[in-house]
């Protein structure tokens, strides 16, 4: 995955809220793309988990921009 730069977000997300904005990609692929910053934003394997902004907009710089921008809206 290519690091993008000048996402901003202001909105708290889930991981569904992940896996729906990049095309109900299931959580096995998504963990795959995120491997490298796993540490840097706190993933945990089991359960829910929600990112505040900051987390957030990180993970989208480093994945590239959503498919869908439903969510964002």
């Amino acid at each position: 995955m290519s690091e993008k730069t000048g996402v901003k977000t202001q909105a708290k997300f889930c991981k569904q809220d992940f896996l729906t904005m990049y095309d109900r990609v299931s959580i096995e692929v998504f963990e795959s793309w995120i491997e490298k910053i796993k540490q840097e934003i706190g993933w945990k394997a089991k359960g829910k988990q929600v990112f505040p902004p900051r987390v957030a907009q990180r993970i989208i710089e480093h994945i590239g921009q959503p498919i869908s921008l439903k969510v964002l809206n």
